[in-house]
């Protein structure tokens, strides 16, 4: 799905190299920090196998206060979100406004298009917000029964 997000944003940044190697570079960071702290994270875990009434299940135990790490890896994962989205809303309003100067008749298969791409990205960013605020939430110390 990443890629997916980077092949648009550098499509709506019309091909630019420099924001495809920055978006790249910004991607293997936040992902192979991911990668290094669940390796921490699994580094403290165990897993076995149960067995209830012929149904096996897996049960997996924390040697140590995960809750962090795991929270961390979300944290990751929104930043790179919200980059995401802050340079679609910039590149969108960008060229909205010169599609203005440009009138109604010139640049509406080009409006047409970016209305697509922006109609698309609010419904994904939206679900991700959900998503990211919910398990955020669920995350939080504060917010937890113990």
């Amino acid at each position: 799905m990443q890629v997916i997000m980077i092949a648009r944003l550098y499509a709506m940044y019309q091909r630019s190299r420099i924001m495809l190697i920055f978006l790249v570079i910004m991607f293997l960071v936040v992902y192979i920090a991911c990668g290094v702290v669940m390796a921490m994270i699994l580094r403290h875990s165990a897993g076995e196998e149960l067995i209830f009434s012929g149904t096996h299940m897996c049960s997996f135990e924390y040697e140590a206060d995960v809750q962090l790490l795991i929270s961390m890896i979300w944290t990751f994962n929104t930043v790179w979100e919200v980059l995401a989205l802050c340079l679609s809303v910039w590149i969108a309003a960008k060229h909205f406004r010169h599609l203005r100067r440009l009138g109604p008749s010139k640049g509406s298969t080009i409006r047409v298009c970016f209305t697509v791409l922006i109609k698309s990205h609010v419904l994904y960013f939206a679900s991700f917000l959900c998503s990211s605020c919910l398990q955020l939430a669920s995350l939080s110390p504060s917010l937890l029964v113990r």
